[in-house]
């Protein structure tokens, strides 16, 4: 079946006339699907009724088993690889109906199956959908105060190996309306701060080696042009630094794509990619889901 994901090149998203040329469809194993994360050039696909790992590259996915929720409902998402153990895992994160509880589920691709996770974090409540994956551990900002409140206070990890939960504190206390938006910058965990709505500039704090903040510059908007970064607060972001003389910066916050002059750190380029979900970064690789998930049963 063919889904609904097409390809372009990324100059092709700030030219419209080139973005019409060179936008093209790719088959995937579902439609109206969502993307959970990407690792190693595997893609989690989800919707409500079926989940995928899917390897755009070779045209080759795997559907998983049905995960029966009950009274419950997935509500966050989490796909990442275990290098320990070579194993791909999803976590799907539901709430029980007219209850704060979680319930949580891990699947294996190695063995083609599901379990339960012991809950570590009642009474948090998590934000992004969708998490990042870094170092073999699943992020999620999270809140105190409730499911549908977007004030981040902490960071909630999910050790792929160990199957155990963490907690990170932010370096800083944002004010009344402060926003915070969890992402990534390479390979290293990171977080967007904004003082206010309104404010003209940013600034940007990453994990260092995994065990301390930094904050690592400032991005400067033009007036009003913060509210690109509040108008989704249940999505992450990410930040990648292109191959350019001066290195400029490329931040994906869902539905918006925006480049930054590397040196004066000033947008230059935005566009906006109408029911965009996420956007995870891929890399092409030969990885089979079939074959991964047949070794499970020898």
């Amino acid at each position: 079946m063919n889904g609904n994901f097409k390809v372009c090149s990324l100059p092709a998203l700030f030219n419209k006339q080139q973005l019409i040329e060179e936008l093209f469809d790719v088959d995937c194993p579902t439609s109206s699907a969502i993307i959970l994360g990407s690792a190693n050039g595997l893609i989690c696909l989800f919707n409500p009724k079926d989940t995928y790992i899917w390897n755009p590259t070779i045209s080759k996915s795997k559907k998983l088993l049905n995960l029966r929720w009950g009274s419950s409902f997935p509500a966050k998402y989490g796909f990442g690889y275990d290098e320990s153990r070579d194993i791909y895992k999803v976590l799907f994160i539901g709430y029980c109906c007219n209850s704060s509880r979680h319930l949580v589920n891990i699947y294996s691709l190695r063995t083609d199956s599901w379990t339960p996770v012991h809950v570590q974090f009642q009474g948090i409540f998590l934000i992004n959908r969708s998490c990042k994956f870094i170092y073999g551990k699943l992020y999620w900002a999270s809140s105190s105060t409730g499911i549908c409140n977007y004030i981040m206070c902490k960071i909630i990890s999910f050790d792929l190996a160990k199957e155990t939960w963490g907690r990170l504190d932010l370096p800083i206390d944002g004010e009344a309306d402060s926003h915070f938006r969890l992402g990534v910058i390479g390979s290293d965990l990171s977080f967007l701060y904004t003082c206010h709505l309104g404010a003209t500039t940013s600034d940007v704090w990453i994990l260092k080696d995994c065990r301390f903040w930094k904050k690592n510059f400032t991005i400067k908007y033009p007036q009003l042009a913060s509210l690109y970064i509040f108008c989704s607060q249940g999505y992450t972001f990410s930040i990648h630094f292109r191959q350019s003389s001066n290195g400029d910066i490329l931040i994906l916050a869902t539905p918006f794509m925006m480049i930054f002059d590397g040196s004066t750190r000033k947008l230059e380029h935005t566009t906006e990619v109408e029911k965009c979900n996420p956007v995870e970064i891929y890399v092409e690789s030969l990885v089979n889901p079939q074959t991964i998930s047949n070794q499970g049963h020898h």
